[in-house]
């Protein structure tokens, strides 16, 4: 995979609440810091690592489409970060290393995924451009 062209800004305020969790010695300053830093960082940019993301239909209402998706990754984004942290933390590395070098790793890899994401989603794009137009194509040249 290749190293993001830029830290996105939301990818570094989730890395930096990360970073800041590493450095907690309370479970709940940790969950706190990790929670604080994904709702900081949503509205700077969704994020790519997302493990679970429940998405209402179109139809349902406005509130569901907007809180649902928010809750479902920022619950599934807190309980992996804060494994990651419980799991640097217990390293033989020193806490302010292990925090700089596990805050740095999120904000770039949420980057990185980012990008992949929006790549195929262009490819996508592309391929369904085609297919219409594909279509369209075939249908004007045959007889009426």
């Amino acid at each position: 995979m290749n190293l993001p062209s830029r830290v996105r800004p939301g990818s570094a305020v989730r890395g930096a609440g990360v970073a800041l969790a590493c450095l907690s010695p309370s479970l709940s300053g940790r969950a706190r810091a990790v929670v604080a830093s994904y709702a900081a960082g949503w509205p700077l940019g969704h994020p790519g690592l997302q493990l679970l993301v429940i998405a209402p239909d179109q139809d349902e209402e406005p509130w569901k489409r907007a809180v649902y998706p928010f809750a479902s990754s920022g619950t599934s984004w807190t309980l992996l970060m804060l494994g990651a942290v419980s799991v640097v933390r217990r390293s033989v590395l020193p806490a302010p290393v292990a925090a700089v070098l596990l805050g740095g790793l999120v904000a770039v890899g949420d980057s990185a995924l980012i990008e992949v994401w929006e790549r195929v989603k262009a490819r996508a794009a592309e391929a369904a451009a085609a297919r219409d137009a594909n279509a369209s194509a075939a249908g004007a040249e045959s007889p009426a």
